[in-house]
């Protein structure tokens, strides 16, 4: 696995759940997972390597629906601000109020997709349903989002 890529995961975490203890301990879950199931790479070759999209999906789904029974549901977090150093331009609260409220499948495919720049494709074979089905979440949410940015 690149740097860029365990980079990608503790990202989405932290977006994700917007704790900071849950979010690393989600992305080491999902890390660990990705280790041992190309653990016959060996350890040089596993390094420099890229894990495969679907496969990085389908572990931070797993850890993803493992970890989210830890954050309060319905509850403003405030970002995690000792991991990652926010410009005070940039704003947060638009999108903990964005995900306070959506469902845990349409976070998840923003964040792969708006975020991290997974394409619909790869998306759909990470979580194993349509494309239709991933583009439909995208909508669905980018509209919701819109709706809480509105003043």
């Amino acid at each position: 696995m690149k740097r860029d890529q365990a980079r990608s995961i503790g990202l989405f975490f932290l977006l994700g759940f917007m704790e900071e203890r849950v979010a690393l301990l989600a992305a080491t879950r999902a890390i660990a997972q990705l280790k041992a199931e190309f653990s016959e790479i060996s350890r040089k070759d596993r390094e420099q390597s890229l894990v495969p999209v679907d496969a990085l999906i389908r572990a931070c789904h797993d850890a993803w629906k493992i970890h989210r029974k830890q954050i309060v549901r319905n509850q403003l977090n405030a970002p995690p601000e000792t991991v990652w150093n926010i410009p005070s331009s940039i704003d947060l609260t638009t999108w903990a109020r964005y995900q306070r409220d959506a469902p845990d499948e349409d976070v998840m495919t923003l964040l792969f997709s708006l975020v991290l720049g997974i394409s619909d494709d790869e998306l759909s074979e990470g979580f194993q349903t349509s494309v239709g089905t991933i583009r439909y979440r995208l909508g669905k949410g980018v509209r919701q989002l819109g709706l809480v940015a509105r003043p």
